[in-house]
């Protein structure tokens, strides 16, 4: 199919104006019978254009009642008669199901036998549903009307406006792009419904986890997102647009949530978290996603290579909601993010696919491409520091503008520094060439004068925090200064005389932090600790960085993560992010011989550690190596010996047989129960669990399983995470050849995320060799997507092997 491309889009937004969509599936009929009408105005007397239409069958299309030809390549052409300005067209088509998370997707729940519908348009899917113009500045009223089974309701971007029969019909919205139209269907029961100003929130789930306690904290989150509604409508002056938002969670979704103009959908893997009114993660996801009722749905990008500006903004809004929304401080909040999502931005900022936050693309396919790392973490670092340079109150001012002026329509990155320049009275193009613009990252670190340097010099404000050492050898803050850089070398008066210098204190920029020597040797002597939860986060993500740059052994880091565990006092996000940091250096950056005894190190260390049990445990259970420690992981898992006050829950469990399975000792009754156990992941760690198990018969069927068309997305993802574990590298060796013959090519037709994950997670991670090094750099996928995942997994693979030589 043809991929849109930026000149088409250009010449199509010049050709017609797109008034309305009227869109009607019968979810009765198999396959689905979808009707499209759309009316739009010709704006050149001499206009031709195209509607795309990608369904499995089409039935007949009519433009002012003329009969057309089918599409061609997923278009059809259309040309203007002599009948007016105003144009309608008319598609009868069949639409079919997919089992990729995208598109029209169809869930059979193994409890009850019950089945959902899902349409998710977003990015390109919503030709393979409906007849449209698919790009995101041809904004338009759409109607929507769906008839379902008896026993089923529907939610949608509109409030139902009245049922008749088994045809639902929802109120019109404005403003929508053809990728926002989403739908669930089924049987759905009502966990909580609450109201914040003028928008009535209500969530959803299947019918057969009614009672269950993994719905128990829905309407918590019901609350979460009540409470964002309200502080971003208070926080930016501009009312939450929609009447109402509908919360659906469901099971077979690519991302974790997504929201468009009305409803969220939200994976059901959140249900997984434990219940816990502290639970940061939970919370951050749901104000993400309120947020983009403003940032995607009120005002969205012209073209996709502004499509960072919805996630950005959404991202950065999302911490410093939490305050109000989840009961945390903004400092405790944004230790969250520099310990959870800063990494992934200075990582990708590293990778052959590295790119500036906003620059142009040519096509819709590769603007949908942008890393993770890229589009949500860089672009939200960079707005952060754009706060601390021009203030948060005309950060907010400038955001206040730019929804009031573009509301429902669309806008570019100029669009919004322009309002940015105005609220702070000053030009900031410059500003934004340097960090939008440009890809990269800069380091700040002292020179032997005591003066910052930077070594890719850009406007910034930075936090500086100047330590000593007490009697006892305890860091303390003696004072913060700020310090604003633009030149390479910047001289900031009384930072030569501190037992340490920690630059970017409090994570107010997105630039990597250098230590000098003195430095390096007092924060690794303390292992970090240095008072203040935000700081020490900025010193463990710079030590990060030693790490994957081969200049800071992994046996070091590991050994200061344990200090560090054992002396109590982190955030559970830094719990969390060290064990996960440590169990990598281990398996990934450490030489295979130092393996096993820096897994002990660590298992040991949690069991001394001060700090939430249940995040010790799980840490535990995901590093445990000695028999002396499978075997408390064997007991815990029949419910004796745990730690005080600790229960089995499903994460635990799931943890726990995770490692069992890759030592070949988890029992295959204790596997095949995890999908009563737990009815919301049990059935994909299962598939995990599975695929992890030291055994050709099993490597061979999860193999098949992820590469199979008809598997469901969720399903496969989890056979490939689970293919690639370390310690299994004599029995994976053949695999090296089949993920250059087999999975590549059997990954070209898949859809593009689908095509980017499984290329990532069957990559021979674990074969790290000059030899796989020379076969992944030998390879030339017949693909832009798959080519670049290679080059990627390479380039992390050649640091490791380096880092590992370091010793």
């Amino acid at each position: 199919m043809a991929d849109l491309t930026q000149d088409e889009a250009l010449d199509r937004a010049r050709a017609i104006d797109v008034e309305s969509y009227d869109v009607f599936l019968d979810l009765t009929a198999e396959p689905v019978l979808s009707r499209t009408e759309v009316r739009f105005r010709w704006l050149r007397p001499d206009a031709s254009t195209f509607a795309e239409l990608r369904t499995q069958g089409v039935r007949s299309v009519t433009l002012d009642g003329v009969p057309l030809p089918p599409p061609q390549d997923g278009r059809l052409r259309l040309s203007r008669a002599d009948g007016g300005d105003q144009a309608v067209l008319v598609a009868e088509a069949e639409a079919d199901y997919s089992q990729e998370g995208r598109g029209l997707g169809r869930f059979t729940d193994p409890a009850d036998g019950a089945s959902y519908v899902t349409a998710f348009s977003y990015p390109d899917c919503g030709p393979e549903v409906f007849c449209c113009f698919d790009q995101p500045d041809l904004t338009a009223t759409f109607r929507f009307s769906v008839r379902v089974p008896d026993g089923w309701e529907c939610v949608a971007n509109g409030q139902l406006a009245r049922r008749e029969g088994d045809v639902c019909t929802f109120t019109p919205v404005s403003g929508m792009r053809p990728y926002d139209l989403t739908f669930c269907a089924g049987p759905f029961s009502t966990a909580a419904r609450t109201e914040a100003a003028r928008t009535e929130v209500t969530v959803r789930h299947r019918h057969s986890l009614l009672g269950r306690t993994a719905v128990a904290p829905l309407p918590r989150f019901a609350g979460y997102a009540r409470d964002a509604v309200a502080w971003y409508a208070g926080r930016l002056g501009v009312p939450c647009p929609y009447p109402a938002y509908d919360i659906v969670f469901m099971p077979d979704l690519a991302a974790t949530a997504l929201s468009v103009p009305g409803l969220m959908v939200v994976n059901e893997k959140l249900l997984g978290r434990p219940d816990d009114a502290g639970d940061q993660f939970s919370a951050m996801v749901c104000a993400h996603e309120v947020a983009h009722l403003w940032f995607g749905a009120l005002v969205g990008p012209q073209w996709w290579d502004d499509v960072w500006l919805d996630e950005a903004l959404a991202s950065y809004l999302s911490y410093a909601a939490l305050a109000a929304v989840a009961g945390v401080s903004e400092s405790l909040s944004w230790t969250g993010f520099a310990y959870t999502d800063k990494p992934a931005a200075y990582k990708a900022d590293e990778l052959p696919s590295r790119q500036p936050v906003s620059s142009p693309v040519s096509t819709a396919a590769r603007g949908r491409d942008k890393p993770f790392g890229i589009l949500y973490v860089k672009g939200a670092s960079v707005i952060r520091a754009l706060a601390a340079l021009i203030g948060d109150d005309a950060l907010l001012r400038g955001l206040t503008d730019y929804l009031t002026r573009f509301a429902f329509g669309s806008a570019t990155l100029d669009d919004l520094v322009g309002c940015w320049s105005r609220a702070s009275g000053q030009d900031l193009a410059g500003w934004a060439d340097q960090w939008l613009r440009a890809e990269g990252t800069t380091t700040v670190r002292l020179d032997e004068d005591g003066a910052v340097v930077q070594d890719v010099p850009r406007r910034q404000r930075i936090g500086i925090g100047l330590y000593d050492l007490d009697g006892d050898g305890k860091l303390h803050r003696r004072t913060l200064v700020h310090a604003e850089l633009e030149a390479e070398r910047t001289v900031v008066p009384g930072l030569a005389d501190a037992d340490a210098v920690v630059l970017n204190d409090q994570d107010l920029s997105y630039t990597r932090t250098g230590f000098d020597a003195q430095t390096a040797r007092v924060l690794t002597a303390a292992a970090c600790q240095v008072g203040d939860p935000l700081s020490e986060a900025v010193c463990w993500n710079g030590f990060w960085l030693l790490v994957t740059s081969g200049e800071l052994p992994a046996a070091q880091f590991t050994d200061m993560a344990c200090r560090r565990l054992q002396a109590g006092g982190l955030p559970e996000a830094g719990v969390e992010a060290l064990l996960s940091r440590a169990a990598e250096a281990a398996d990934a950056w450490a030489p295979p011989g130092q393996r096993a005894a820096l897994r002990e190190q660590i298992a040991d260390a949690t069991r001394t550690a001060a700090g939430d049990a249940r995040k010790l445990a799980i840490g535990f259970a995901a590093s445990a190596q000695a028999d002396e420690q499978l075997a408390v992981l064997g007991a815990w898992l029949t419910g004796k010996d745990l730690p005080d006050g600790l229960a089995l829950d499903a994460e635990l469990r799931a943890r726990i047989l995770f490692t069992l399975a890759a030592r070949g000792l988890a029992r295959a009754q204790d596997i095949d129960a995890l999908p009563r156990l737990d009815p919301v992941t049990g059935e994909v760690n299962r598939a995990t669990c599975l695929a992890m198990q030291p055994d050709p018969a099993a490597k061979q069927a999860a193999w098949a399983a992820a590469l199979s068309p008809g598997e469901p997305a969720r399903i496969a993802r989890a056979c490939a995470t689970g293919i690639w574990v370390p310690g299994q590298e004599e029995l994976m060796a053949g695999y090296r050849g089949r993920y250059l013959t087999e999975a590549l090519p059997a990954l070209v037709t898949r859809k593009q995320q689908s095509k980017s994950r499984l290329s990532r997670l069957l990559f021979p991670a674990t074969l790290i060799s000059e030899a796989t090094i020379e076969a992944a750099n030998a390879a030339k996928p017949s693909d832009d997507i798959l080519r670049l995942a290679v080059a990627e997994q390479a380039t992390i693979m050649r640091r490791r092997l380096d880092a590992r030589r370091q010793r």
